[in-house]
Parts: structure tokens; sequence; C-alpha cells
């Protein structure tokens, strides 16, 4: 055999396309673009959350009633509840659930690695 002899492209394509039942590249991509995504949906409940706050603020504000007295009706309180700390705990859980799934898939691919390096 030569010594210059070219490796065989076929073993080449092989290694690069990674192990045969996930692709790591698409995985740390669905992890980012997730991890990403957890944040804008974050921040977009906590801006409902605001949006809601504000909108119980200017429908309070004409009868001059504070927004502290509304926790004394029950009906108000249910439609506080019902209105700023559903959305906001929404968002929060799926937040969470994101972040957790991203961690996740770069935990499992970190194992992965490990695994094939030994």
């Amino acid at each position: 055999m030569e010594e210059n002899q070219t490796p065989n492209p076929a073993n080449q394509a092989e290694e690069e396309k990674g192990p045969a039942l996930y692709n790591p590249k698409a995985l740390s991509l669905v992890s980012s673009l997730l991890s990403i995504l957890s944040w804008v949906v974050l921040i977009a409940f906590i801006g409902d959350t605001v949006a809601q706050y504000l909108n119980i603020q200017n429908m309070i504000g004409p009868q001059g009633t504070a927004f502290t007295e509304l926790f004394q009706d029950p009906g108000a309180l249910s439609y506080i509840i019902t209105n700023l700390s559903t959305p906001f705990f929404t968002g929060v859980a799926w937040f969470l659930v994101m972040q957790g799934v991203a961690i996740g898939l770069n935990v499992l691919m970190e194992m992965d690695l490990k695994l094939s390096e030994e």
C-alpha cells in the first residue's frame, strides 16, 4: 500500500454524520432555539400580566377605587386572580419546562460525548 493513499470518502461522511440515532448538531440547534424561545414566552406572559394590570387600573380609575380595595370584593378578587396570576404562573411554568428540556438535551449530548470517548 502506498503511504499517500487518500482515505475513503464514505468513511469520512459516516464520521461527519455522527451517531445513527440522532444528529448532535440538530439537537444543539433545537436546544439553543428552545432556550431562546423560553425567554420570549416568559417575557410575553409577563407583558400580558402587566397589560392586564393596566387594564384593571384603567377600569377602576374613573370610579375612584384603589387597587387594594378590590381585594375586599370576592367577585373582583376572582377576576384579579384569573387575569393576573393565571397568565403569570402559566408563563413561568412554560419557561421552566422549556428550560428543563433545553438543559436536558444538553446533558444528554454531554453524556453521549463522554461515553463515546471512553
